[in-house]
């Protein structure tokens, strides 16, 4: 089979399109089977991706916006994909079914999934087929090609809700610290600061380690050490180990040596012998294959799972990514035993022994099976020393080795143990004999079985003997060492963290991140950036960097696998779990910025001042300076308080101190911060508005960074225009743009109340927007959560997930007729004759893209008749019905304030 997009062809005799499904199924068909020519291509891993539309760009929408399940994500094929993608669309023009043989697992089945689709897009009734096999060696082909299958849409299922899981949270915590670490400190990279549902997980273990080791206070301990010789020839020394290990307490210690001195005989108390077997290894399976890899050829996970893929792909070996521990009862290993006997050498050798009777042995059965792939075991018989590259070679040997063991029989021994007693204290020694070595000959060298001190000698119980040697002697306990590659691949596979597949790619990830090194010994050591995330989670309470929510998605997953659960319920449960996650990180994030703190120098301490004492400190009422510091083309502005050493970000565009009309400073009243007024220059082009420096990465509870004094629903101050941020209806606009979930808000400004869409973004605003009457004193929407407002959803214009709800108006004394009264509580959308008296109009897609954006709508504040005069872009034909099916254009014209969302 050719690799990448080249083609080979080949003729196979028993195969008979499109009745293919029923031979392989093993339904006899009667007249002659025809014979066919099969095209071979592949693909390179996943063929497609998944991402957010460009409407949800970094600087286009709040991060938490991500984790609802309504924000719809694309099906992306990268510009390196685009020959593969070609090449199998031109293919689907040419064939009449086709043959997936793809790896036999969930991600195999979600591989092919994606190429079924590019394939049904040219060829809609193409038959598409499973071969399922777990080698390529042509017994197993032929077998697969008899046997065919069709794709396990519940594997793909589950991978789909993974995938989207892994991208809505990674992405939205990966903006949340990226965006707020970057503007306040100096980090070792001016990338991105990403998290990653696993690789946080991953470089908990390794933080975790680390702080063992660093708060590990070391304890000086003394023990008794007792050495005595048989009074036989020859005899060798043996050590006895104190029954009490240690003790912390010098003196106790020597009390109790002095006893043990004075009685100066050790009298033997016990004195066993038994039978010891050590067991053979289970078959291997990806996860034992990384540990060992790393213990005995001191190989990475990563350079592991690289060199056996290529032996994979050579035929070498078997699919080196199984969970499988246990062999099928057809298995035949005699077959393979004779090949491997051919191989020179020490391997051979061994595979020769296991052929002679009573040598071999059927292989334990582990506990695990993944039902999809066998262990991994050699196909092919080769000498390593005709395998060119070294890590594959050792890679091949390790296979080899450990299948040989698997198929010898246990390792046997005698273990003999002595007890002496001295005074009151007893001192116990431990020696074995191995009598049958068995597969550890098969392992060498990397297997041994030794107690360093052999048979003991065989010594009557109550016999005395006068030591050789009595010794006091002093220890101190020393600190964990950092966590090996080893260590690290076994938490994580008891924890549920990845998958046999995706393990080493997890942790290559948190090295590539520069979260965690690796020394030369393979031990790990999480960098200061490692440290300070890790630290700030665990200071908000909710800790990310723990196994429990990885693992939970992972079993999640499992029963969208096994059909027990939908993924639609997996994905939205999960998801909720994770916003309340991502509200409590918001909400807590001065605890992140304060342990990043403790490592990195903030921004204003390495920044040029541009003005001393610019504006007041809401902390310590300390004046603060204005500086701005060049990370290479981007400038940053920013307030800092050398006082309280907290800096805080401004916003593109000249900042000026804000006053009151007495011409004192103007304190936000939240944060007790001076106000800043941002104006046109250095970037930003618009009218300007004003920020509190605090509130602006630190928003109020309910609101999204970037916050302006226009958001604010604070009273108490006259910069304060917004309202509270509840969603009246969906946008129709955004809808119809396929953005569904952006919401229009009800929100006050200087020239009145205004309905409109919260996709206010720099070059890329949507226009919809309702002006209401300048006779309302007030307008609020109606809270469905209180019992008073019960009757606060319309019921005519709410469907499933897409809510409406009133809004209640308050007049101006003496400003509307009295039949309205003081108030009306209504639906704008569908109370068609309150819209017709009040002169309010819903805005129209073909009436908003055909203005110009200059004439959208007039300065004046006053209402009035005709076409120059109506609100929202006049009247007219934007039907409910139309505008909740989400149809309609956009354009980019200004509303009536010009400061509209």
């Amino acid at each position: 089979m050719q690799r990448n997009h080249n083609i080979q062809v080949f003729r196979h005799e028993r195969v008979d399109f499109p009745q293919i499904f029923q031979q392989g199924n093993g339904v006899r068909l009667d007249g002659p089977i025809a014979s066919h020519t099969m095209i071979t291509t592949s693909v390179r891993g996943h063929l497609a991706s998944i991402d957010f539309p460009e409407a949800y760009g970094w600087s286009k929408c709040d991060p938490s916006v991500l984790l609802t399940p309504q924000v719809p994500l694309e099906t992306q094929y990268k510009e390196d994909m685009q020959p593969i993608f070609r090449n199998l669309q031109q293919l689907a023009r040419e064939v009449q079914a086709c043959i997936l043989w793809l790896d036999c697992d969930r991600e195999g089945e979600a591989i092919g999934d994606e190429v079924r689709t590019v394939l049904l897009q040219v060829h809609p009734q193409m038959p598409i087929y499973r071969a399922r096999f777990s080698t390529v060696l042509p017994q197993e082909i032929q077998s697969a090609l008899r046997s065919l299958g069709r794709l396990n849409e519940y594997h793909v299922k589950a991978v789909q809700a993974r995938m989207e899981l892994d991208l809505r949270v990674g992405a939205a915590f990966t903006r949340f610290q990226t965006k707020r670490l970057q503007r306040q400190f100096v980090l070792p990279t001016e990338g991105v600061v990403s998290y990653g549902p696993c690789q946080f997980p991953t470089l908990g273990f390794v933080v975790e380690r680390w702080a063992r080791i660093q708060t590990f206070v070391p304890e000086d301990f003394w023990f008794l050490e007792l050495t005595l010789t048989a009074d036989e020839a020859n005899a060798r020394p043996i050590i006895f180990q104190w029954k009490r290990t240690r003790l912390y307490d010098q003196l106790t210690t020597l009390i109790l040596y002095e006893a043990c001195l004075d009685a100066q005989e050790a009298i033997v108390v016990s004195a066993n012998g038994r039978p010891k077997h050590k067991w053979r290894p289970v078959p291997l399976a990806t996860v034992e294959l990384q540990k060992r890899a790393s213990r005995f050829l001191q190989i990475s996970s990563e350079q592991l799972m690289t060199a056996a893929e290529e032996l994979y792909q050579q035929g070498y070996i078997s699919y080196p990514r199984t969970e499988t521990e246990r062999f099928r009862p057809e298995f035949q290993h005699r077959p393979l035993l004779e090949q491997l006997a051919t191989i020179p050498g020490e391997m051979g050798e061994s595979a020769q022994r296991l052929l002679q009777p009573g040598h071999f042995q059927n292989p334990r059965a582990g506990p695990n099976d993944d039902q999809a792939h066998p262990p991994i075991t050699p196909c092919k018989a080769v000498d390593p020393a005709s395998i060119g590259n070294p890590q594959q070679r050792r890679v091949y040997e390790l296979v080899v080795k450990h299948y040989l063991a698997c198929c010898s029989r246990d390792a046997v021994g005698r273990e003999t143990q002595l007890v002496v007693r001295m005074g009151e204290e007893e001192f116990q020694a431990t020696g074995l004999m191995v009598l049958e070595r068995n597969w550890l000959d098969a392992y060498r060298p990397w297997e041994r079985w030794s107690t360093g001190q052999g048979e003991l000698p065989s010594l009557p119980v109550g016999s005395r003997i006068r030591p050789t040697s009595l010794t006091m002697k002093e220890g101190r306990t020393t600190p964990p060492s950092p966590l090996s590659e080893v260590e690290l691949i076994s938490l994580m596979d008891r924890h549920g963290i990845g998958t046999d597949a995706t393990i080493a790619q997890h942790i290559a990830t948190i090295q590539d991140r520069e979260y965690a090194i690796k020394d030369g010994n393979l031990k790990f050591s999480p960098t200061q950036l490692g440290i300070a995330l890790v630290e700030g989670y665990n200071s908000m309470g909710y800790q990310l960097n723990k196994p429990d929510l990885r693992r939970e998605t992972e079993a999640e997953c499992n029963l969208i696998a096994a059909g027990q659960k939908t993924a639609e319920e997996v994905v939205l449960r999960l998801l909720e779990k994770m916003q309340q996650c991502y509200r409590t990180a918001v909400q807590e994030a001065h605890l992140l910025d304060r342990a990043v703190a403790r490592h990195y120098q903030s921004l204003g301490e390495t920044s040029t001042v541009v003005q001393q004492q610019f504006t007041l400190c809401g902390a310590c009422r300390h004046p603060m300076a204005l500086k701005h510091s060049i990370q290479g083309r981007v400038t940053r502005k920013m307030l800092h308080c050398t006082t309280c050493s907290q800096t805080w970000a401004l916003p593109r565009g000249i900042p000026q101190p804000k006053r009151d009309a007495q011409n004192q400073p103007f304190i936000c009243p939240l944060c007790q911060y001076q106000v800043v007024q941002i104006t046109t220059g250095d970037g930003y082009t618009g009218s300007g508005y004003s920020v509190c420096p605090h509130c602006f990465s630190n928003p109020p509870p309910g609101h999204a960074p970037d916050f302006r004094c226009l958001n604010c629903t604070n009273t108490e101050c006259s910069l304060s225009l917004g309202t509270p941020d509840v969603t009246v209806f969906h946008c129709p606009f955004c809808a119809s743009q396929g953005n569904p979930t952006q919401s229009v808000t009800l929100r006050k400004t200087s020239r009145g109340y205004v309905v409109s869409c919260t996709h206010f973004q720099r070059g890329d605003r949507c226009p919809y927007s309702i002006w209401l009457p300048k006779e309302c004193e007030q307008v609020t929407v109606l809270d469905v959560t209180s019992n008073e407002n019960a009757d606060g959803l319309c019921a005519t214009c709410s469907s499933p997930g897409h809510l409406v709800l009133k809004m209640k108006f308050t007049w101006k004394r003496g400003s509307v007729p009295p039949h309205l009264g003081s108030f009306v509580t209504t639906c704008i959308l569908c109370d068609t004759s309150f819209r017709r008296e009040m002169e309010i109009s819903l805005p129209q897609p073909n009436q908003v893209l055909a203005r110009a954006p200059n004439n959208y709508r007039a300065a004046s504040t006053g209402r009035g008749r005709g076409t120059q005069r109506g609100r929202g872009g006049g009247r007219g034909g934007w039907t409910h019905a139309n505008m909740m099916n989400g149809r309609g254009g956009r354009g980019t014209p200004r509303n009536r304030s010009g400061d509209g969302r």
